[in-house]
């Protein structure tokens, strides 16, 4: 097996397709193709019918903060896990995950957990909060710069690489190009 990792390990299969570092093949829950790190990110974004460049484009829309309190959560490796809650509508897709049209935007654990999902279930006679109704009124997701337009949205995890990244590119895709 050693022998055939010091063959094998400058190869394009074992380097992630997302974020280029090399793929461990021996851990495990990873999904093919990526590294442990970004398979949590494209495991999260197909439950709830995402793909990783729609997340960046999200994060991109949000400033990489969380979409209510502003918060730069950190990034997966220090933070555990993953640190966004993809918030999406209950009521549209009642299921733990979603059908991707119903997403609003990514959240830090408390906004999503403590903040909109409490807020929600107020009576609409009590929804006073002036931030949580312009969320609810014009979700980040749903606006038309969150769609797929930069080279920054197709390369690497924003997610995962914290909001000071070098990649980021503001530089928008031209039409036709196959990426």
């Amino acid at each position: 097996m050693a022998r055939r990792r010091e063959i094998c390990e400058f190869d394009d299969e074992y380097w992630c397709e997302i974020c280029e570092d090399p793929i461990d093949y021996g851990e495990k829950g990873r999904v093919k193709g990526h590294c442990s790190a970004c398979s949590v990110a494209v495991r999260q974004a197909r439950r709830h019918g995402l793909t990783v460049w729609q997340m960046n484009a999200i994060l991109r829309v949000q400033d990489d903060e969380c979409a209510l309190c502003g918060q730069h959560p950190g990034d997966s490796g220090t933070e555990g896990v993953s640190f966004w809650h993809i918030d999406h509508d209950h009521t549209h897709c009642p299921n733990s995950g979603s059908c991707g049209r119903c997403v609003r935007g990514l959240l830090c654990k408390a906004c999503n957990l403590y903040g909109i999902s409490w807020y929600e279930r107020l009576p609409p006679a009590c929804r006073d909060s002036p931030r949580l109704n312009a969320y609810l009124a014009d979700p980040p997701a749903r606006r038309p710069e969150a769609a797929v337009s930069t080279w920054g949205d197709v390369t690497g995890i924003r997610a995962r690489d914290g909001a000071f990244a070098s990649w980021r590119s503001s530089r928008p895709l031209e039409e036709g190009s196959d990426i």
